[in-house]
Formats: C-alpha cells, structure tokens, sequence
C-alpha cells in the first residue's frame, strides 16, 4: 500500500500531532458510529477508521440525506478508487453545506493522519443535518 505520509513525525511534529490525538474523543465517535449505522444500514465494523476509509459507507451516507449527491460509488479495495470515494463525498458535502474549514483531507482518513479533524467533519456533518431538518420542520409549520 502507498503511504502518502513517510517517516515518523519527530520533535515539534510528533508534538503537534500527540497533541490532535489527544483531543479525539471516543464517546463521539461511538455516537458517530450508531448514527452512520442506523441512517445507511451498513456496518462500520470494531474499526472506526477502517470502516471508513474506503468511502463506501460514508458516501452512502451522503446519499441517505441528499439523493444522487455521489452519483458512482467505487466498491473496489484499490486505493485510487477509495481515494476517489473520500474526494466525492468531500464534494458532495461541501455542496450540502459544509465549510471549507471544517472538513477533512483525504489523507487525515486515509493515512489515519488526522482522525481527529475527520471525526469533527463528521460532527458538524451531523449537526448541519439537524439544523436542516429545523429549519424544514419550522417551515412546515409556518406554510
């Protein structure tokens, strides 16, 4: 396998990155677990970051809350194709509404270079969500 990060990270680097490592919480990533889950029906299995990696379930996700937003989902286990399903769903939900500065980068999931930034993406992914249903919901209401 390709590893885009190369050598272990020594004096302010190892730092910087024990630092982000420290702040990643486990209990939201088991809330993140059972609502990914419960909306795709697909399991992510004991490995959080394994079970993403691959795009699939996360761009099945994305197509759970917008139909049609990642149009091709690669199943393949290469890791162009899995790449190429962490590039669309990053597409997909800067087109729902994310923030720039709150999304991942590829490597962050895929080189496990920052799971702490991919676990925030995927927080505010969740809240945006909520607020659109508010805001769907407050308009129901007021129609």
């Amino acid at each position: 396998m390709t590893h885009f990060n190369k050598g272990p990270s020594y004096g302010l680097s190892a730092e910087v990155k024990n630092k982000i490592a420290s702040k990643y919480d486990h209990q939201a990533e088991e809330d993140l677990r059972n609502w990914i889950e419960e909306v795709t029906g697909m399991s992510i299995g004991t490995h959080f970051q394994l079970g993403l990696k691959d795009g699939i379930i996360r761009c099945e996700l994305i197509n759970k809350l917008q139909p049609g937003s990642v149009k091709k989902v690669n199943e393949f286990s290469l890791n162009w194709p899995q790449l190429e399903n962490i590039g669309n769903f990053i597409k997909a939900i800067q087109a729902y509404g994310m923030k720039p500065h709150d999304i991942f980068e590829a490597n962050d999931l895929f080189e496990k270079g920052n799971m702490t930034q991919v676990q925030t993406t995927l927080v505010a992914l969740a809240g945006l969500i909520s607020h659109n249903l508010g805001e769907k919901t407050c308009k129901s209401h007021t129609s």
